[in-house]
């Protein structure tokens, strides 16, 4: 595998990660106000007041994933 076909990979990975964390956003808040929110204010939501976080734990775990890939192929 190229290291253009990882990337995509990896970008693909992130993007299907950021849309199960906004259908479960979804999923909440629309169990909370008895009624369906919507995809676009779901998403708008998450992005404001969840992705920062999400980001930095994202991160910080492919980072400690990167580390141990890299520490045993040494």
């Amino acid at each position: 595998m190229t290291l253009r076909h990882r990337k995509q990979d990896l970008l693909a990975d992130v993007f299907r990660s950021q849309q199960e964390e906004i259908k479960k956003y979804k999923w909440i808040e629309s169990e909370k106000l008895g009624r369906d929110i919507g995809w676009e204010r779901a998403s708008q939501e998450w992005l404001q007041n969840h992705f920062p976080g999400w980001k930095r734990d994202h991160w910080n775990r492919s980072v400690e994933e990167a580390v141990r890939t890299q520490g045993s192929l040494n």
